[in-house]
């Protein structure tokens, strides 16, 4: 619970410091600082136990193996998360 505040309150702060930038300036080469916002915002993701089936992205799945730990989303070793989800490995 803690962390997901600390989350809302890194993205609030990012997302107000992109109202007032240039997003040319602020977001990486490709992506609009609206759609990086969008994306911070969006991301709710924590280190809940899930199943496969119950994870909805190669991303999450990407992010629970990599961020929490959770080796069991890649249950030959290959690098490749849920690959009902995920074709490549993680980046």
């Amino acid at each position: 619970m803690k962390k997901t505040i600390l989350l809302a309150c890194i993205a609030s702060a990012f997302i107000a410091d992109l109202a007032t930038a240039n997003p040319d300036d602020t977001a990486p080469q490709g992506i609009s600082a609206f759609e990086l916002s969008e994306f911070l915002v969006a991301q709710n993701w924590d280190c809940s136990r899930k199943t496969c089936s119950q994870i909805s992205s190669c991303a999450e799945a990407c992010y629970k193996l990599t961020v929490c730990g959770h080796r069991r989303r890649d249950g030959d070793g290959d690098g490749i998360p849920c690959e009902s989800l995920c074709s490549s490995r993680c980046r």
